[in-house]
């Protein structure tokens, strides 16, 4: 879609607007034009818009927020009357306690009536199904929100993001909301009989070219990586990813198959069970 066209008069009339005194944007409505096309004509005439400076409030015109508040009971009808930021009126009165919506938890509110009516605090949560520390905090009448407590006394305490941390017992170690594990973690080896990431990532190389498991390990103690094909003398710790792998070559021989007569006929029981990859 072709961009609108404006006319050189309009262009005349905006920077007039501008030269009394008139924001970019209130200038560009009042001619026609798009608030962006206001702004190319400030950048085209090497005019600069500096940014407004945010507005400082005095405690007079709060106290004043918060009277009429008392009375209006709607933080957005205050600030639109005032000639106040809404959103700074709503930090406000959550600083202060005050949250004017309707609080619709109906398991809490069952959970009050019980305890109203004798039940104990163990039985009620356990009809509805919460856990101690909520039901705790509610027959506490402890409020709780995105980012701290209120309690019944008006004190508000704003959690604090580094003791949070400091006090979780077992930290997240999945990737999860952007949490990178380390690298070095996952290449880490659980234990010298097995291969590592980067090992296997080798073998497999070399199984791609078509190489023989002989290619490979031309003798019965040679390594792969840091795995031994023979870790002691008479041979009880067998190279398992070695004589997988060549299992499914189908080049496996008895010089890489333990002395042990169980491991023997399980190998020759089932040769195509295990497939290292």
């Amino acid at each position: 879609m072709p961009a609108k066209k404006y006319t050189e008069q309009q262009r005349l009339e905006f920077m007039t607007l501008i030269d009394r005194g008139g924001s970019v944007r209130a200038a560009a409505v009042a001619v026609g034009a798009h608030p962006d096309r206001g702004y190319q004509w400030m950048k085209q005439a090497g005019l600069s818009t500096p940014r407004s400076t945010q507005r400082k409030y005095t405690a007079a015109e709060k106290a004043e927020f918060f009277k009429r508040l008392a009375e209006v009971g709607n933080v957005s009808a205050v600030a639109r009357e005032l000639g106040l930021n809404r959103v700074s009126c709503y930090v406000w009165a959550h600083k202060a306690g005050i949250f004017m919506a309707a609080y619709s938890d109906a398991k809490r509110q069952e959970f009050l009536r019980l305890r109203r009516e004798g039940v104990s605090r163990r039985e009620a949560a356990g009809r509805l199904g919460i856990e101690a520390h909520q039901a705790l905090d509610w027959d506490k009448g402890i409020r709780v929100f995105s980012k701290g407590r209120i309690y019944p006394d008006g004190r508000i305490v704003l959690y604090r993001p580094a003791e949070m941390l400091a006090n979780v017992k077992n930290p997240r170690t999945a990737w999860v909301q952007g949490e990178r594990v380390a690298l070095a973690r996952v290449e880490q080896v659980i234990d010298s009989r097995y291969l590592s990431l980067l090992e296997r990532e080798h073998l497999k190389d070399l199984q791609s070219l078509g190489l023989s498991i002989t290619r490979k390990f031309p003798h019965p103690t040679a390594k792969a990586g840091s795995v031994r094909a023979t870790q002691e003398s008479q041979g009880r710790d067998l190279m398992h990813s070695i004589w997988c792998t060549g299992t499914a070559l189908g080049e496996l021989t008895e010089r890489w198959l333990l002395p042990s007569a169980t491991t023997r006929s399980c190998v020759r029981r089932v040769p195509r069970r295990c497939q290292a990859f």
